[in-house]
């Protein structure tokens, strides 16, 4: 049996699936089995003439994955909304016991899943059931992605209590979009996002320029950005 983690973040668009990709490259790095798993994704792209989810097109697109698109993602929704409107609206019926079930098989088969969410904590998947819901079904261990950005205290720390109000196990922090220069707020916001939620940093991501940047990352950097052997 493998393990897994429940990557959220604290904002719509904080670079989860970036994240979610270093976390499964760096694992790869050093021959650990991990994949990325998708549960339910809003918004499309065409690839091969056949529509897909944008993140797991990352995935295939960045990283070592040899099954179809459809192997790492259950509900695929065309519409960027939020997935209880999107679903809604393309008349889609969701079942979290698919995604449990779903995710069971992925245990069975690899030895870290990183399970990306949609949106943050409290984004409803559907109008009675939450990703909160989802978390405390799957019964994770949760990493936040969260980035140095004005706001970000309060935005972290909103989304650390919300999680402990719930009991949800929280693993750490990832801080994505790290300039390679911090000025005076960004270094303070470090040390304050590590004060106010008390909770380890696992890990630091650069600012990337582009997308295809992510394929020019040697091992070694890899491993200095993930701290593997707390995730491992």
């Amino acid at each position: 049996m493998g393990k897994g983690y429940f990557i959220t973040g604290t904002d719509t668009n904080i670079g989860k699936t970036f994240v979610t990709s270093h976390l499964v490259a760096a694992m790869q790095q050093i021959r650990v089995d991990a994949i990325p798993y998708k549960p339910i994704q809003s918004g499309v792209v065409k690839k091969n003439n056949r529509l897909v989810g944008e993140d797991v097109a990352f995935y295939k697109e960045y990283l070592d994955l040899k099954e179809d698109f459809s192997y790492y993602n259950t509900y695929t929704l065309e519409t960027p909304v939020s997935p209880h409107l999107a679903s809604k609206l393309e008349n889609i019926t969701m079942n979290e016991e698919v995604i449990l079930e779903r995710y069971k098989e992925l245990e069975e088969q690899h030895e870290i899943i990183f399970v990306e969410g949609a949106g943050g904590v409290a984004v409803p998947l559907k109008e009675d059931f939450d990703t909160i819901d989802l978390m405390k079904e799957l019964k994770l261990p949760v990493i936040i992605v969260t980035t140095l950005k004005l706001g970000t205290l309060n935005h972290t720390l909103l989304t650390t209590e919300y999680l402990k109000s719930h009991q949800i196990e929280i693993k750490g922090l990832v801080i994505n979009k790290v300039p390679s220069r911090l000025n005076v707020m960004e270094k303070d916001n470090v040390m304050m996002i590590k004060k106010m939620t008390g909770l380890d940093v696992v890990g630091l991501i650069p600012e990337y320029k582009q997308p295809e940047d992510f394929t020019k990352i040697s091992n070694l950097q890899f491993q200095n950005m993930i701290m593997t052997e707390k995730l491992i």
